[in-house]
């Protein structure tokens, strides 16, 4: 065993060691371990065919029928009368010949009862026990004459479903819905009739070629020809008491080999989880050691023992149920390890980024398909042992229901991260603006969006709330903006207003990180104590340190061109000028209040607004571009290199449409 361990200790070693070479190793071990059930699985079942070939040259099969009462009886006979003198050559001399030999007319005479109520699970130890029933009852009130039962001709006259044998409470019947539709066999109720009838006569001799008192206590003291009689003698007189009829040492001995085979399956998987620590898939295939091992052992080590050790009863029952479950309950586990290792693959071969919102989704899709295969064995796992899987699907349904009325939060936050998916407003890596938050998209979960803030702190939004709000993503900005407003003084002249402009717009044109299309500057208008300049222009840059640096010199840039052109920043003040009233210009007031005048005697008075003669007179008569500029006295057009439309022209919409 130490050996054992030392050898797995070594081998996970090399799984610890990269990806790659974890991969190949767990690998090998799936094929060793399936290697060992299908060479086990195939020695008994060579050895069961074997005992076919010799049942079917004896042309066994021909006497087997149930297409009337009388066959099925028959067939009953007749296969108990060939397991009476099997077990009797098995008594003389066991081997696994004969062990296969008794357990297939074990199943001929179960297949001749109704057990289609009973589980799968439990169905054939419930069968083995009911026959056994049968053959004590008939074996003390002597074999029923078959001539009494129901032919095919009889049927025909009768069209009979059902017939009792004779001085007995059992029927045999019809089956009238299933695969086995048509066939009689020995009712379903006989499972409960024939335990019942046999205590009424049980006080009867049993007529038997053999030294038994009753085949119902001969059958669990029974085990396979790998026990060696020896051992058997010296298990002590009381553990030979029965419970669960089945004798307790086999309880026993079943129950500490099941808890062992439990154990070591739990020991392995922890060893292999210690020993791969690296890489998702890696991690996952190790845990997909254990449940492989423990399958391995409940479908094909446990019942090859326990057909040995010839449990019978209700224990083979319970024991027959606990290793369906555990089965099925190992291939869900199984089922699931594999479709997100799957999942894994694909995120890993293909490079998607570990935390991005695709990956997160691909394995949301994969553990969202591995819960319902899982779901799906388990309830093959309930029908197998007899649980009402319709009804309780039914059950589900409606508690369902309440369930998502109380999980919405988490449904809305789910759909709001497959809205995130699919619109990809923004990516991991990318900086962007949410609401009054602002930061680095660290990672896109199933529940919420991670940003990294400037601050440093994780911020954490539900995806709902995410995908309602605002989202401005600097990542996607081919540009940025530079948008500056700067406020001179009043006592600022026109000229030196205009040659601050010029020398403004020259420097940004000239700027080589600065998109020269996109330069404006312009005087916008008065503020309480400034004269505001507004200067709008896009960096050539994509990054925010660098940013930072041009704007930093665009800013130094506009002070010495404000200084060099006479005039300074304004600050909020207030400026009070002690000088004397001169009063009005006289001459200036009396010009204007005639000229009001004279409108008014001529009717010409331009209130509430201008005439359309005055309109038409004064359309384009200002001198704009002003005079002495390059533009002036041009025909007034904009270029279209530019310009900055609010809308595409009609042909460059179309065009955008199309693609």
């Amino acid at each position: 065993m130490r050996k054992f361990y030392s050898g797995l200790d070594l081998l996970f070693r090399g799984v610890y060691v990269g990806k790659v070479v974890s991969i190949n190793y767990l690998f090998l071990i799936f094929i060793i371990l399936f290697s060992f059930a299908i060479f086990g699985s195939g020695a008994n079942v060579a050895r069961a065919q074997d005992a076919v070939d010799d049942l079917v040259s004896d042309d066994f099969w021909a006497q087997i029928r149930t297409d009337t009462p009388r066959y099925t009886m028959e067939s009953f006979l007749f296969a108990s009368d060939a397991l009476e003198k099997s077990v009797s050559k098995y008594m003389e001399d066991p081997s696994l010949e004969l062990q296969a030999d008794i357990a297939l007319l074990s199943d001929v005479l179960v297949d001749l009862i109704d057990l289609d109520g009973v589980p799968d699970a439990t169905r054939r130890q419930t069968g083995i026990r009911t026959f056994e029933y049968l053959m004590d009852i008939f074996g003390r009130i002597g074999k029923p004459d078959t001539l009494d039962f129901p032919d095919l001709d009889t049927l025909a006259l009768t069209s009979a479903d059902g017939f009792r044998i004779p001085q007995t409470p059992l029927r045999i019947e019809r089956v009238n819905v299933g695969p086995r539709k048509g066939e009689f066999l020995f009712a379903d109720d006989t499972i409960r009739v024939a335990p019942r009838f046999f205590a009424a006569v049980s006080h009867l001799p049993l007529n038997t070629a053999l030294d038994i008192e009753s085949w119902t206590s001969f059958g669990p003291q029974q085990t396979g020809p790998l026990i060696p009689p020896e051992l058997i003698q010296l298990v002590p007189e009381a553990l030979h008491e029965v419970w669960l009829e089945t004798p307790a040492w086999k309880v026993i001995f079943q129950m500490v080999l099941l808890a062992a085979v439990v154990t070591a399956v739990l020991g392995i998987h922890r060893l292999a989880r210690s020993r791969v620590r690296a890489g998702r898939i890696s991690i996952l295939l190790a845990k997909t050691l254990a449940p492989i091992l423990l399958v391995y052992s409940t479908s094909s080590l446990l019942p090859f023992i326990a057909l040995q050790v010839h449990l019978s009863g209700t224990f083979a029952r319970f024991y027959d149920v606990t290793l369906t479950v555990v089965t099925y309950g190992g291939l869900a586990f199984i089922f699931w390890l594999a479709v997100r290792a799957f999942v894994e693959a694909i995120i890993l071969f293909p490079h998607i980024p570990d935390e991005s919102l695709d990956a997160d989704l691909l394995r949301l899709g994969g553990a969202t398909l591995g819960v319902f295969g899982a779901v799906f064995i388990l309830a093959l796992a309930g029908q197998a042992v007899g649980l009402p899987v319709l009804s309780m699907v039914a059950g589900l349904g409606i508690g369902g229901l309440a369930v998502a009325l109380a999980v919405r939060p988490t449904f809305e936050n789910l759909i709001g991260g497959v809205i995130l998916f699919v619109d990809r407003p923004v990516r991991v890596g990318d900086f962007c603006s949410v609401g009054d938050q602002k930061g680095t998209v660290e990672g896109i979960g199933i529940r919420s969006t991670k940003l990294r803030g400037l601050d440093r702190t994780v911020i954490s939004i539900p995806n709902a709330q995410f995908a309602d709000m605002q989202i401005i993503n600097w990542a996607q900005c081919d540009q940025m903006l530079i948008k500056e407003t700067i406020g001179l003084r009043y006592d600022t002249t026109d000229d030196q207003l205009r040659y601050l402009l010029v020398e403004l717009r020259r420097m940004l044109h000239a700027h080589p990180r600065i998109d020269g299309d996109t330069v404006r500057v312009r005087f916008s208008g008065f503020g309480d104590s400034y004269l505001k300049v507004d200067i709008r222009v896009y960096a050539q840059t994509r990054e925010w340190n660098d940013f930072y640096a041009v704007r930093e010199d665009i800013d130094l840039r506009i002070l010495k061109a404000v200084r060099e052109a006479g005039t300074d920043f304004a600050f909020p003040s207030q400026t009070v000028y002690m000088a004397k009233d001169t009063g009005r210009d006289n001459a200036l007031s009396t010009r204007a209040e005639a000229a009001v005048q004279r409108w008014r005697e001529s009717g010409q008075l331009p209130f509430p607004r201008l005439t359309r003669s005055e309109l038409d007179r004064l359309e384009g008569t200002l001198d704009y571009p002003p005079s002495g500029s390059p533009d002036a006295g041009e025909e007034k057009k904009i270029d279209p290199e530019v310009a900055e439309p609010l809308s595409n022209p009609p042909e460059e919409n179309s065009a955008e449409l199309n693609k």
